[in-house]
């Protein structure tokens, strides 16, 4: 009977410790894209140094970043599948002036099986 017992706490202890793993997001994911920026369907580059993110805000609530390269081009991992909205985060090089803030128009929506975005940032962007 002890035995029993014995295992009988094995098992749900297990399955507790299995429970409290957490996803960080519940529903369908992709597990790689990349893309680039675009200004009327023209590539968009930015200063050598300058840090600059895409700022992507869930349908769900969740916030993602996405680092750009100096080109304009991302690659990122592992994203939620749905509706984004977007704002272009920038620093300056070396923290000098003020970081500034675009919101897309338009947003981004990631969807399944699409490896490859192209986001328009719209006519009111200004380099």
């Amino acid at each position: 009977m002890r035995q029993l017992s014995r295992i009988a706490l094995m098992v749900t202890l297990g399955l507790m410790v299995a429970g409290c793993k957490s996803r960080p997001f519940d529903g369908p994911t992709v597990e790689a894209f990349n893309g680039r920026v675009v200004r009327n369907g023209e590539p968009v580059s930015f200063p050598e140094g300058e840090t600059v993110e895409l700022k992507v805000f869930h349908e769900k609530g969740q916030s993602f970043g996405i680092p750009l390269q100096s080109d304009g081009s991302f690659k990122i991992g592992w994203m939620p599948i749905g509706k984004y909205t977007v704002m272009l985060n920038r620093s300056p090089k070396n923290g000098r002036g003020a970081p500034t803030r675009y919101g897309v128009p338009g947003g981004l929506e990631i969807q399944e099986g699409k490896l490859d975005y192209t986001i328009e940032l719209g006519k009111g962007w200004k380099p």
